[in-house]
């Protein structure tokens, strides 16, 4: 198995594993999901280190972006609980 499959094969099983878990946990907010599941990529990335510099370029545009988002949620959330509404 190529170094490409088991990235994809391992970010598919703990996404999946992930957002049922919290579906069963009952949690309805987004927020939630979507860092969670950023954080599981993220890791999964990172673990995968000897890919080529091509494809290591585009899971760090990603990876920005994910991390872009996050950081997007925390300002909200910051400026609302801070706001008092």
């Amino acid at each position: 198995m190529t170094i490409y499959n088991r990235l994809l094969l391992s970010l598919t099983i703990l996404t999946a594993l992930v957002n049922t878990l919290l579906a069963f946990a009952g949690q309805e907010n987004l927020d939630v999901y979507f860092t969670v599941n950023a954080v599981v990529c993220l890791g999964i990335t990172l673990l995968h280190v000897r890919l080529n510099p091509s494809a290591r370029r585009g899971l760090d545009i990603v990876g920005c972006m994910l991390f872009g988002g996050v950081m997007v949620i925390a300002v909200v959330k910051t400026i609302h609980n801070l706001s008092g509404s």
